[in-house]
């Protein structure tokens, strides 16, 4: 099993691809290069980022791919915005979609704080054993 396995988030978001590839065999065959192929890539996105940011060789560079998927959920968002409004998908179909991303953007956003504390964390530690080390050498 890969690390990016493990995350609660990443199987959240592996979980929405498959709400959304189900959701949109119910789209008009006409929107298959429009709102389907768009909801599709971006719901893939969301979970691929996860994937690739887990391997990063930083917490800056996973934060940085952790962000991307928020736009990729964010996306989701609007176009089933849109397709609630053209009336393309049932209501409750399209809710249960929003609560999914409602709670995959919750985990990546508490996934990201954890990690910029951390950062914060680091850095407050170096500076303080960069001011012992000076202050040794005065000595």
């Amino acid at each position: 099993m890969y690390s990016f396995e493990k995350l609660e988030i990443w199987q959240l978001s592996l979980n929405l691809v498959e709400m959304i590839y189900e959701m949109t065999k119910k789209l008009p065959e006409d929107e298959k290069y429009g709102l389907t192929g768009q909801l599709k890539r971006a719901s893939v996105s969301v979970c691929l980022n996860i994937a690739e940011g887990r391997a990063a060789d930083s917490d800056a560079e996973f934060r940085r791919f952790l962000g991307i998927s928020l736009k990729s959920l964010i996306e989701i968002i609007a176009c089933l915005k849109v397709c609630e409004k053209l009336k393309l998908l049932d209501h409750i179909l399209v809710q249960n979609a929003y609560q999914l991303c409602n709670k995959i953007e919750a985990k990546i956003r508490k996934f990201r704080n954890n990690l910029n504390r951390k950062r914060r964390t680091q850095h407050i530690s170096s500076k303080r054993v960069r001011r012992n080390a000076s202050s040794v050498e005065r000595n």
